[in-house]
């Protein structure tokens, strides 16, 4: 699953539903209160950073366990830049670029010596992103109709790496200043299990400081906002992935390693001004599916060749954010 596509196609739904429709100004202002109350979802940069603890990990081909390891030093680093590039009536054009970096060292259990996989970059894993998506809004049936069509394409160090695509359809049922209700699927091009997603995005205030976020599959929280503070409590799906050259015989030269999580978690967040965001998270990482795949990633939800296992693990992950508009 692209965490990165997923989010930014969620991101659209948020900041077009007030102008796919036309209600009046009161109601505007109240749709703007309940959604953000100045937690704006459309932040231009962030920039995050995430530290793990030392825990184990499996390494398993044709039911076999090849490596038995130890990942130390984990440091994660993800900067993100999302801006529109044109924004017209019933047409939107963002683009949005993305930098990880994983920095980690794996360490073989049986013997005590480096990663017979893990340990062929030393400078560490770093991954690229670009994604340009354009969103069309219309009404069918007197509902307010989002398509969002996207195309964006990765790399890493050693060159480029896989481009790809995904079109998506969000109709908006209900949008009040207190409720808000979207659903759709999105269709992925490099996926054959899975070829169509569905999202579901429900949002509620119960009372001005207490409110339900659920962006399915992306997300679930329940927050507390008092003024300039929210809290948040909940759970978030995502993904890290990068390329890679395993070194190992019977594997291809190059490879895609991918593992997808999901993250029960406590957020906090603080607005210093109208434009810069703290955040710190802190919580559980829980393994869903992990491995190593060709780099054409064709089934990626289904069978890796080597598959990664490892326990849940706590982490801690701190950052800012910065809206220019």
């Amino acid at each position: 699953m692209r965490q990165s596509a997923i989010c930014l196609i969620i991101l659209l739904i948020l900041t077009t539903t007030t102008t796919a429709q036309t209600p009046t100004d009161s109601v505007k202002q109240g749709v703007r209160r309940y959604i953000a109350r100045n937690f704006s979802e459309a932040r231009t940069f962030n920039l995050y950073w995430e530290k793990t603890p030392f825990h184990d990990y499996t390494l398993m081909q044709n039911g076999k366990e090849i490596e038995n390891g130890e990942f130390r030093h984990i440091n994660t680093v993800k900067f993100s830049v999302t801006v529109p590039v044109l924004l017209l009536k019933n047409f939107s054009l963002y683009a949005n670029g993305q930098f990880n970096s994983y920095q980690f060292e794996a360490n073989n259990n049986v013997n005590g010596g480096k990663s017979a996989i893990f340990s062929q970059n030393d400078d560490g894993y770093n991954y690229y992103e670009g994604i340009l998506a354009g969103t069309y809004r219309t009404r069918i049936a007197g509902k307010p109709l989002i398509l969002i069509a996207t195309a964006f394409g990765d790399g890493w160090n050693k060159g480029f790496g896989k481009a790809q695509g995904i079109f998506s359809a969000i109709m908006i049922f209900k949008q009040s200043p207190t409720t808000s209700f979207s659903a759709g699927l999105f269709g992925m091009t490099l996926y054959e299990k899975i070829p169509v997603i569905p999202i579901i995005a429900y949002t509620h205030q119960f009372t001005p400081d207490w409110s339900i976020d659920l962006t399915l599959p992306s997300r679930s929280y329940i927050r507390y906002q008092p003024n300039n503070h929210r809290f948040s409590m909940g759970a978030s799906l995502g993904s890290e992935h990068f390329y890679m050259k395993p070194g190992m015989k019977g594997i291809p030269e190059v490879s895609f390693f991918n593992r997808t999580v999901i993250k029960p978690e406590i957020v906090y967040e603080y607005i210093i001004n109208k434009r810069f965001y703290l955040i710190a998270r802190s919580g559980g990482s829980a393994l869903i599916s992990g491995g190593l795949y060709g780099t054409n990633r064709k089934g990626i939800d289904g069978d890796p060749y080597i598959k990664f296992k490892q326990p849940m693990t706590p982490f801690l992950n701190v950052g800012f954010s910065y809206n220019i508009f």
